[in-house]
């Protein structure tokens, strides 16, 4: 990935395997609190990997198409 894809792409990617690896040293969250968490957008994870994953797919496209 770090060969073909954008800083953004490579950087984003760090951070999720990063937040997995800290999650594994909190403590356990109860049903109602990884509840609470979804609702407030705390545990979308991915949500940044997949915009720079999209742009950089976007600029890709658009490099084919001239």
């Amino acid at each position: 990935m770090s060969v073909l894809s954008t800083p953004r792409v490579v950087e984003s990617a760090e951070r999720v395997g990063r937040k997995i690896v800290d999650t594994y040293l909190e403590p356990d969250k109860t049903f109602l609190e990884l509840h609470e968490m979804i609702n407030d957008g705390s545990l979308d994870l991915l949500n940044d990997f997949s915009e720079a994953c999209c742009r950089e797919f976007e600029t890709i496209r658009a490099q084919q198409l001239f």
